[in-house]
């Protein structure tokens, strides 16, 4: 046991790069996904237009995205994003040099945009520069070839439904795209805000989360006076259970003691793993007497613990140090020190049980 008042950052914030890579993969995944599809109608289109040339450049822009995807499946982030972009530019020239501006074509480069200036592989300046040349790209490729006559002269009607539909294609992609990367991007926000507090092992709030909550209280109690309890509980004994069955057998008597911790504390209260074998409980709007029969109750519930371990069973029991802050003056680091020292006290007196620190003198329950 250390001292109650340090606090252990999580390490959760150094995974927000990777959590965000892997949306951006999920991204491009669905984008190939979503390419293929629409390549594969506009191959049925242009051979049933007799456009030949355009259909086999399709046929090749669907093995384009079946590649990407696989090099998606290994990682391959950068370089799938870059062959998609290739595709996608070079689709979009050969289809406005085949069947001319008002094909609608052009539409496509603009999604690569911010596609692009969404991805975590590359810095900023070269994501700003890179989007630059596509929109520059953009631009040649209207004053050039706005004008210019297409190498396949197709039907006015048919030339007027492609360019309608690229254009409302290009809409639907970037706004389906935009609203999963939004998706995603909450979803990787939720599973960063999961790991950062709770702890990874037991499930519990971690050290972190609980000493915010209790900060919170505190908080509360000093606008709207009120009591509030605090156990510090402690494995008995763990050492052994490691040095003896291994950490195996150590997890899953921390998974076990956390299980029953949860499931017997009240909705109200917060549990949570607060360093090593140690667990800290906050008990709001809860007096001496409540809190006691709360820490014999949980007592009672890990004694009645039995993990099944090889040829034999591990028994686990609890020391529980107890505070109350009955008063609004009292500090958060007060009533942390007061009920780690109960806690002490009631290893030193046995283990197995419980040991009130009330009014600053501790009393003890035999278990």
């Amino acid at each position: 046991m250390g001292s109650p008042l340090h606090l252990h950052l999580d390490p959760a914030s150094a995974l927000a790069p990777s959590v965000a890579s892997h949306s951006f993969k999920l991204l491009l995944s669905s984008a190939c996904v979503l390419a293929g599809v629409t390549h594969l109608a506009f191959g049925v289109l242009f051979y049933q237009a007799q456009v030949l040339p355009m259909m086999w450049v399709n046929v090749g822009s669907v093995l384009t995205y079946v590649l990407a995807a696989a090099l998606l499946r290994r990682d391959l982030v950068a370089l799938a994003m870059f062959l998609m972009i290739a595709e996608v530019a070079a689709h979009a020239i050969l289809a406005v040099i085949a069947v001319g501006w008002e094909s609608g074509f052009h539409y496509y480069l603009l999604i690569a945009i911010p596609v692009y200036l969404a991805n975590q592989v590359n810095k900023w300046p070269f994501k700003i520069t890179f989007a630059g040349l596509i929109a520059v790209a953009y631009l040649l490729l209207d004053w050039y070839w706005r004008k210019a006559p297409p190498h396949f002269v197709m039907p006015p009607d048919t030339l007027a439904y492609l360019h309608r539909f690229n254009l409302a294609t290009t809409i639907a992609l970037i706004s389906g795209l935009t609203v999963l990367y939004v998706h995603l991007i909450t979803q990787a926000e939720e599973r960063l805000h999961e790991l950062a507090t709770t702890d990874s092992l037991t499930g519990l709030l971690n050290r972190r989360s609980i000493l915010a909550a209790l900060e919170r209280e505190q908080a509360v109690r000093e606008r709207k006076p009120h009591p509030t309890s605090v156990l510090l509980v402690d494995i008995d004994h763990f050492k052994r259970i490691n040095d003896r069955l291994g950490h195996a057998a150590g997890d899953a008597v921390l998974c076990a003691v956390s299980r029953t911790l949860q499931a017997k504390a009240r909705e109200v209260d917060r549990v949570a793993r607060y360093g090593g074998e140690e667990f800290c409980i906050l008990l709001p709007h809860t007096l001496h007497d409540g809190a006691l029969q709360a820490a014999e109750r949980l007592r009672e519930a890990v004694c009645q613990i039995n993990i099944p371990w090889g040829d034999e069973h591990i028994a686990v029991s609890i020391s529980t140090g107890l505070a109350c802050a009955a008063e609004p003056g009292e500090t958060l680091q007060a009533l942390l020190k007061r009920a780690d020292e109960a806690l002490y006290q009631a290893k030193a007196e046995g283990r197995n049980r419980v040991v009130l620190a009330a009014d600053r003198v501790n009393r003890s329950r035999q278990a």
